[in-house]
């Protein structure tokens, strides 16, 4: 059990790099399945969604990830706006 408290401990750095390569795994299964590459049934897919937001939402309550996300975020609100009128 020692070797899984790094996947609970949100301070740590491990933390951090075990949701990111969830979260990479989840996002090249995603392309692949866009790509036709791979085909998973309905149920499949749904709870690989479900992995990535998971993963996603982790990666939030990491402290410097979701300090680094909100900036990005804001930095967002800077990119002006196309509008087709």
């Amino acid at each position: 059990m020692k070797c899984f408290a790094s996947i609970h401990d949100r301070k740590s750095r491990r933390y951090a790099i075990y949701y990111s390569m969830v979260l990479v795994v989840i996002m090249g299964t995603v392309a692949f399945e866009t790509l036709q590459v791979i085909h998973q049934a309905p149920i499949q897919a749904a709870a690989t969604f479900f992995e990535g937001f998971f993963s996603l939402f982790m990666l939030g309550r990491h402290e410097k990830v979701g300090n680094s996300l909100l900036v990005h975020l804001s930095k967002a609100k800077q990119i002006p706006r196309l509008s087709l009128f």
